[in-house]
């Protein structure tokens, strides 16, 4: 998978679990729908079940201060998303939005996609390598 839409899909999944009881609720409910709608229409009802699973699940690891279960339900949607954005890419958009929406714009950049590059010379050879643009000028 991209990791520009792994990546995405773990920012999502913290924008939600961190606003399931809030009076976001029926904003990422609706989202989220929509989300498994235009994608998988069949899974739908489903998934906004197993959503207000996950809402009743934050709130009483809220109350028991404890992180760690939190945490198991931002992994557990952050592999949901990862599923969904791997079968269709073109929902990255729709979920850049709703984070966007759930943040206020304030959500953490998703990092573009890293680069590794290595090369290998010998004797004389000269290794030239660049992720933009590269001029070389020799004589």
């Amino acid at each position: 998978m991209d990791p520009e839409l792994s990546s995405l899909a773990g920012v999502a999944a913290t924008a939600v679990v961190q606003q399931l009881t809030t009076t976001a609720w029926e904003r990422i409910r609706a989202a989220v729908g929509e989300l498994w709608r235009r994608r998988h229409p069949e899974r739908a009802e489903t998934v906004l079940a197993e959503l207000g699973e996950s809402r009743e699940d934050v709130a009483q690891a809220r109350r028991a201060g404890d992180e760690r279960a939190e945490q198991e339900v931002v992994d557990l949607w952050g592999a949901r998303l990862r599923r969904l954005l791997a079968a269709d890419p073109g929902a990255a958009a729709q979920l850049r939005a709703l984070v966007e929406e759930l943040t206020g714009g304030s959500a953490p950049a998703v990092p573009q996609q890293s680069v590794t590059m290595t090369a290998e010379a010998s004797g004389r050879a000269r290794i030239n390598q660049a992720v933009g643009d590269i001029h070389v000028n020799e004589r």
